[in-house]
Order: structure tokens, then sequence, then C-alpha cells
């Protein structure tokens, strides 16, 4: 009896043993599915933060290639355009420099001096000019009524400078200030019609 009794208890001592392998068999298993799923979980994150950085580093290489290739191209353009404006001005200045032998200058010189006349509002002015402009000058003056003493002590393409005796005012209208006021008042139209924007 007490061998079948010893034999009993081996037994379930055996069978209690098997079950607690069981038992420590499925814990790991399951303790290894579950790191092995966090380590895919990991290694997925891991992929995605270095995919999703590749392509913000790639984003930002090409957003900086862009603003390069931008401001070279408007570098450029900027380069052309005063060319091309450069040439004009020159191309200006070059038939401007010939205009006193134009039949119409005569006109041309009324206007500036009565526009010089009107700016001074005044009785009495004094008027510079080129030499050979002065005998011109004199004329235009007399035709318009305007009394102005005459100073032939310009060096100019055309046109005259008025100013009143103590110059206080002065109102240059020579072909040279027109071109610079033209310039400077018309640069971003003629730089629209050079390049057609």
């Amino acid at each position: 009896m007490i061998l079948v009794a010893y034999e009993t208890l081996l037994k379930s001592v055996d069978e209690s043993a098997e079950e607690r392998e069981r038992e420590l068999e499925e814990t790991a298993r399951i303790t290894i599915e579950s790191l092995r799923k966090k380590a895919r979980e990991q290694a997925e994150q891991i992929q995605q933060s270095h995919i999703s950085d590749a392509e913000k580093s790639a984003a930002i290489e090409k957003n900086k290639l862009m603003y390069l290739a931008g401001a070279e191209n408007k570098a450029r353009l900027i380069t052309i355009k005063e060319e091309l404006f450069r040439a004009a001005v020159n191309e200006a200045k070059l038939r401007l420099s010939r205009l006193r032998n134009d039949p119409e200058y005569p006109d041309i010189f009324k206007k500036l001096t009565v526009d010089a006349a009107a700016s001074l509002q005044a009785g009495g002015f004094h008027v510079h000019v080129d030499k050979r402009d002065e005998e011109l000058c004199r004329k235009t003056l007399a035709s318009l009524n305007l009394h102005a003493e005459i100073f032939p002590d310009l060096e100019s393409a055309g046109g005259l400078v008025a100013c009143l005796p103590d110059r206080s005012v002065i109102i240059s209208n020579t072909v040279e200030s027109r071109m610079e006021r033209a310039q400077d008042l018309k640069k971003r139209e003629i730089y629209s019609i050079l390049t057609g924007d």
C-alpha cells in the first residue's frame, strides 16, 4: 500500500512537473512572440522614422536647390534687363546728342522754355544755355514776351536751365536732365517694354 501511494505520489509529481513545464513553455512562447512583435513594431517605427527623415532632408535640399536656381535666374534676368536698359539709354543719348540739328529743335526749345518759365512764375529770371543756343534763346524769349538774362555758360546737347536771380529756385530743362528724370521715372516701364513683361 505504501508502494502504491508512493507510485501515485511520484505519478502526481511527474504530472505536476509536466503541467508546470507546459505552462513555462507556453509562457516562454507567448513572451518570445510578444518580444518578436515589439521588435518588429520598433523596427518598423525606426524604418519609418528614417524614411521620414530622409524625405524631409530630400524636400529641404530640393527647396534649397529650387531657391538657389530661382535666385540665380532672377540675378541673370536683372543683369540682362540692366544691360538692355543701358543699351536703350545709350541709344537715346546718342539720338538726343543730335537734337540741335533736328528741324523741330526750335519748337522743342520753346516748349522747354515755356515749361521752365511756368514753373518759376516770376517776371524776371536767368537762363543758362549752351553758347550754340544763345541766339535761339533770345528769339524764343522775345516770341514769348518773357524777360530773362541769358548766360551762355552751359555745355549741353540742348535745352536750358532757368532760375530766379537769387538761385532759390532752379529748373533744369536740358536734354541731359530730362533724360536723367526719364531714366528714373520710366525705368520699370522701359524694363517691361524691353522684356515683354
